[in-house]
């Protein structure tokens, strides 16, 4: 229902996943990334103005073009995150991790019982009654990733105890809130917001968690970090990509005219 399958088998051969940003509504532009390669599409429901309608019509569309969703959530509340949860994504992000016990909540608000406390009514997860019950349960553990993102440099200091949290699936940092924590807003490529930005990395890698990193499309960045291992990277998005290629082509055509 959700790639995640591939996803999966792509990591246990070391093989990079790629995925790009999504947040304008309009599914077609998830469609139109799987079928240019994308192995995931980042929809972010943190800052966009998606609703949970225009999210599931993204997956759908993602899933026919042979893509997965990481769909960023805006908080780790379990209120918040249980409608999310029912889209079937293959992966919940879940932003703003500063602590374990931001850790622990965002977990357990993504499993049920006796492992969280994820209220049960599932529809799409369940294929609409066509799997039962029983067999949902088990698996729903490993059809849907739980996947923190780290922006404060209070959980840099506490990394190793926030990946031993059980359920943390992968990690990923937002190394511009990390740098506003850090005295440096605004400045991701500040030289101490990298080094700590590397340290959670570096910890997860050698913990055998999944790793990530979302940055722009900037050849050299996307090389340094890959660099490290990594086994997932979100490059660019749809609005920025349209700004830049939109701004290149329409002064082109000024200087030609």
């Amino acid at each position: 229902m959700n790639q995640i399958e591939k996803i999966r088998a792509k990591w246990s051969r070391n093989e990079l996943c790629l995925g790009t940003s999504v947040s304008l509504t309009d599914p077609a532009i998830s469609e139109l990334y799987g079928e240019s390669g994308y192995d995931f599409v980042w929809l972010d429901c943190e800052h966009s103005a998606m609703s949970k309608a225009d999210a599931l019509n993204h997956i759908r569309a993602a899933r026919g073009a042979g893509a997965a969703v990481f769909l960023r959530i805006p908080s780790g509340d379990p209120v918040v995150a249980k409608p999310f949860l029912e889209l079937h994504p293959a992966a919940i992000i879940i932003p703003r991790i500063e602590s374990v016990e931001d850790a622990e909540r965002a977990v357990t608000s993504c499993r049920y019982p006796p492992r969280g406390v994820r209220g049960f009514g599932p529809s799409r997860g369940v294929r609409f009654g066509h799997q039962p019950r029983a067999d949902y349960l088990a698996e729903i553990d490993e059809k849907m990733m739980v996947i923190l993102q780290i922006e404060h440099i209070d959980a840099v200091h506490n990394i190793n105890k926030i990946l031993d949290v059980a359920g943390v699936d992968s990690v990923v940092t937002g190394p511009v809130d990390l740098s506003a924590s850090m005295g440096h807003h605004g400045q991701g490529d500040h030289p101490d917001v990298v080094a700590a930005v590397k340290t959670v990395y570096r910890a997860a890698i050698a913990k055998g968690i999944p790793a990530g990193h979302s940055c722009g499309f900037d050849a050299e960045e996307v090389k340094q970090w890959l660099s490290m291992g990594l086994s997932w990277i979100q490059t660019g998005g749809d609005w920025a990509t349209l700004a830049e290629v939109g701004k290149k082509n329409a002064l082109w055509i000024k200087e030609i005219s």
